[in-house]
């Protein structure tokens, strides 16, 4: 017996998460994962790529959506597999030797033990669906997408922290291409041949790019790269760390050694990972931003000393545009210049013509601001967010 089950794992800085298929059958299409711990019975995707280890006994942790909010946990791992990748000067307050020294193991190692948990749960998924000693038998090969930008000693890491995990052969493939074989799957009825596009996977911890133009449609679409990968550590997770440098700020030195590590601090994380994050829309109107752009981030029970001329009332600050702009535009100005990177690379090889499209997939892809941005710098190129962006790189 000789049959292939193919395991994509998408490993993310901030999310994670796996799909599948029996390489075997007749019209094989990738299935996600769907049934995760702690996601409380609702089907999703991806899983927060957290790791939460007990203080007398390593060899045991939480992971993903079973991690307690108010754990001493550890998240952004994926960007310690090589320390020595440069960091945006826009994140505040980054000292990676620091965190090194705070890890229970190294990056890898946690990484090793993560994905052999995200792992040994599929299977257990997998063998739900079919019959388990047919899931044992079949020979595995799994595929893990790694960004663009990853160096090569971050590549031999995420190989290294596989093999500890028991997933061997691996095949590396790069993100902004995992992206765009899927976005091409979903969307080949609407591309025509000739047409060129970029796609844009913008995720927690890097963001990725790439160009293709369609060579033909019939009997099957067929593309080839016009700009190889690029890419930068612009990631949706930075936006997190300036909204903690923020309430430092707004809250001063004294207030914040005890708020950081308090539930009012860890309510306001989530509320800005969980809905800010995703509500922001920088509307523009006549007096130059749209009222809904303001969000209310409560505190409680922490007793914070009140600071009206910054917002801050009864343990809530009322965040105006301006507070927003401030976490959000270092961040979507660095997307917009890899993007204009790509688009002119793509113009340079296509005679000065522009790309047809601009398809935004990822997590961060999926932020309205982002998206607004886009579109307004190229009216003319057609920028798209297309189905399911969210898993498209497992799938």
């Amino acid at each position: 017996m000789d049959d292939r089950l193919i395991i994509a794992v998408d490993f993310g800085t901030t999310y994670s998460g796996i799909a599948y298929c029996f390489a075997d059958q007749q019209n094989s299409s990738p299935i996600p994962i769907d049934n995760w711990p702690g996601a409380n019975g609702i089907d999703v995707p991806k899983i927060p790529t957290v790791i939460c280890y007990d203080k007398q006994n390593p060899q045991k942790f939480a992971w993903g959506g079973s991690v307690e909010p108010q754990a001493d946990s550890i998240s952004g791992f994926k960007l310690l597999l090589d320390p020595s990748q440069s960091r945006p000067d826009y994140v505040p307050g980054i000292s990676i030797a620091k965190e090194l020294q705070q890890l229970p193991k190294t990056p890898v190692q946690i990484t090793a033990d993560f994905i052999g948990a995200i792992h040994n749960h599929a299977i257990e998924e997998i063998s739900k669906k079919f019959p388990k000693d047919y899931v044992q038998l079949c020979r595995k090969e799994y595929i893990f997408s790694v960004p663009a930008v990853w160096s090569d000693a971050a590549k031999h890491a995420t190989l290294k922290a596989a093999e500890m995990a028991g997933l061997t052969p691996v095949q590396l493939i790069k993100e902004p291409e995992a992206a765009a074989l899927w976005t091409t799957k979903k969307l080949d009825v609407a591309l025509n041949s000739g047409d060129v596009f970029v796609v844009c996977d913008a995720g927690g911890g890097t963001v990725d790019l790439v160009s293709y133009e369609v060579q033909t449609t019939n009997p099957k679409l067929q593309v080839k790269e016009v700009v190889p990968g690029t890419g930068g550590m612009a990631g949706s997770l930075h936006l997190n760390k300036r909204f903690e440098s923020a309430i430092k700020e707004l809250v001063g030195e004294d207030q914040w050694s005890s708020l950081r590590s308090s539930k009012g601090f860890q309510l306001a994380s989530s509320l800005f990972e969980k809905e800010i994050k995703k509500g922001f829309k920088g509307d523009f109107d006549d007096d130059g931003f749209d009222d809904d752009d303001e969000f209310y981030v409560n505190f409680y029970p922490a007793k914070l000393a009140d600071n009206p001329d910054r917002g801050l009332e009864s343990n809530t600050w009322t965040m105006v545009r301006e507070d927003l702009m401030n976490i959000f535009n270092p961040v979507i100005d660095d997307i917009l210049k890899l993007v204009d990177d790509q688009v002119e690379r793509v113009k340079v090889k296509m005679g000065g013509r522009s790309p047809k499209y601009i398809f935004l997939v990822g997590g961060f892809g999926s932020n309205r601001y982002l998206m607004k941005r886009i579109v307004n710098k190229y009216p003319n190129i057609e920028v798209l967010q297309p189905p399911d962006a969210w898993a498209a790189i497992a799938k």
